[in-house]
């Protein structure tokens, strides 16, 4: 069987520039505490300001990997600035449709007592139809001249259903290798576009699908109607569970990522894994060994309290003890 690559970059070739799509990206305000108790007064130790948002976090992972991207996504106010600032010093472009409401803030809070990370999201404002077609524009246009493209995130209400499904479809035309990580029915719908790769996560497989996925082969055979609804590949990710990753033609390999002694936060290591992945697959790997320097990035990831500012080398160390095992073969 051919294990399917990107090509590596050749002087006739497009940018190595990477496209990351989100709707809603966020003011990432972490807060470290000694000890979390609800219903009590906590006061913080320390409060880290960083961006945040599922585009956000990959275009800034892929940028820690020297790896050119774009983002774009709804933006406005003094947080929407903070956040364009923070992005373009660390070499990332933006290509933001400007909002009349101010970006929003999303709190964690880390208790260094029991090492748990408590998430507080503030839901984005409903768009217009006229942002909405500002941003498809702007998308489109960023699409013909990408290298690849990740969609991240689910869509805000007031979004169609098919809104992604007009990205995917354009990347088939235009042959541009493309990436999703969303779920619910624009993933079903978006399918359609036949993306290289869909990624998620257990709890969205099974809202995305209606089924319950307590053991690996339900797992598996609900990753195979990912592939079958028309994606070349699907990837399910469990934080420090194995990974499962499952080809069209119906191969499964088991990816093992390493351990964590000291994890300090595991917000955005799903969207370093994207990262990874992506920016492997431009390298010349294939899938499998991309997705095994994913999981190292997302792995180096949990360290920070910030995300997406990881140390590649770090994220390399790990790639080199996950572990990849062939579960099942093909079934043709």
């Amino acid at each position: 069987m051919t294990v399917q690559a990107m090509p590596r970059q050749t002087a006739t070739a497009k940018s190595g520039t990477v496209l990351c799509l989100g709707l809603e990206p966020a003011l990432q305000r972490t807060m470290l505490l000694d000890r979390f108790r609800p219903g009590e007064v906590n006061r913080a130790s320390e409060i880290v300001l960083s961006t945040g948002g599922k585009a956000v976090n990959t275009a800034r992972a892929l940028s820690v990997l020297r790896r050119a991207s774009v983002v774009c996504g709804f933006n406005g106010g003094d947080t929407g600035r903070f956040i364009a600032a923070q992005l373009t010093a660390h070499g990332v472009t933006c290509a933001f449709t400007r909002t009349p409401w101010t970006t929003r803030t999303c709190t964690t809070i880390l208790d260094s007592a029991c090492g748990q990370a408590t998430e507080l999201v503030e839901e984005a404002s409903r768009p217009t139809p006229q942002l909405l077609q500002r941003f498809e524009n702007r998308g489109l246009v960023l699409l013909g001249r990408a290298r690849a493209c990740v969609i991240c995130g689910t869509l805000p209400a007031g979004a169609p259903v098919n809104f992604w499904a007009r990205f995917t479809a354009a990347a088939r035309r235009l042959r541009v290798p493309l990436v999703i990580d969303s779920h619910a029915i624009p993933l079903l719908r978006a399918l359609r576009g036949e993306p290289l790769l869909a990624k998620m996560n257990v709890c969205e497989l099974e809202k995305t699908l209606g089924v319950r996925c307590r053991t690996e082969a339900q797992l598996v055979s609900a990753a195979r109607r990912l592939t079958t609804g028309g994606a070349a590949w699907a990837l399910i990710t469990r934080g420090p569970q194995p990974a499962l990753l499952v080809s069209r033609v119906g191969t499964v390999w088991r990816i093992t990522p390493p351990e964590v002694a000291a994890t300090v936060s595991p917000v955005g290591s799903g969207d370093c894994v994207t990262a990874g992945v992506v920016h492997a697959l431009l390298h010349g790997d294939a899938m499998p060994e991309a997705v095994r320097f994913g999981l190292g990035c997302g792995s180096a990831n949990a360290l920070t309290c910030s995300p997406s500012d990881f140390r590649p080398a770090i994220a390399r160390k790990f790639a080199s003890s996950v572990r990849c095992d062939v579960v099942a073969s093909h079934r043709r």
